[in-house]
């Protein structure tokens, strides 16, 4: 039963995918959905909700599951290459799926699942900052890094960046989160 459940998503997800590569998101019904994936209606909700939980469920299942089983694993750079490899895979499904804008978008999907994923491994590894400022939070810190990848992921999917590889790109995110400004700063003036 269970495998059977498995796939009818996987049909509705796929459908989902196969249908924003030929339309934008929101012309996308969910009649047009069923109808691609050869479930009915009621079927549908079964599983899903709305269009826009099927599209997180993709991205979770495509792509977050995997980076967090890396993440506990504390292969953090494995991690995150994984999440450029797989975006770089699918790259126009992707590309599309930033283009959703409004409260439902993309881009805050992955933002919350990121924040959440650095909130995990924060909670493992937290230590009260040395600093004496109250805003210096596991939150601030997760928030202020997953709206960092989060760019960073849409800059390369969408173009701007896109020549390079996710090595390429781990390996620069990776001197970010190691670095600050005046680091990098310091690097270019010499």
């Amino acid at each position: 039963m269970e495998k059977k459940k498995k796939m009818t998503k996987v049909l509705i997800g796929e459908s989902l995918k196969g249908l924003m590569l030929r339309y934008p998101f929101e012309k996308i019904t969910i009649k047009m959905i069923t109808a691609e994936a050869g479930v009915i209606r009621p079927t549908f909700y079964n599983y899903f909700y709305d269009k826009y939980e099927v599209l997180e469920w993709i991205f979770s299942e495509d792509i977050i599951e995997s980076v967090m089983e890396l993440f506990d694993q504390e292969m953090y750079s494995e991690g995150l290459k994984l999440l450029f490899v797989r975006m770089k895979r699918d790259a126009q499904f992707y590309t599309r799926a930033f283009e959703i804008t409004g409260q439902n978008s993309f881009e805050n999907i992955l933002n919350d699942y990121l924040f959440r994923m650095f909130m995990v491994e924060l909670d493992k590894a937290y230590v009260p900052p040395a600093l004496n400022n109250p805003l210096m939070t596991k939150e601030l810190v997760a928030r202020y890094y997953s709206i960092s990848t989060v760019q960073m992921l849409k800059t390369w999917v969408q173009g701007d960046l896109q020549n390079y590889s996710a090595d390429d790109m781990v390996e620069a995110f990776e001197y970010l989160l190691k670095h600050g400004l005046t680091d990098y700063l310091e690097l270019y003036k010499k």
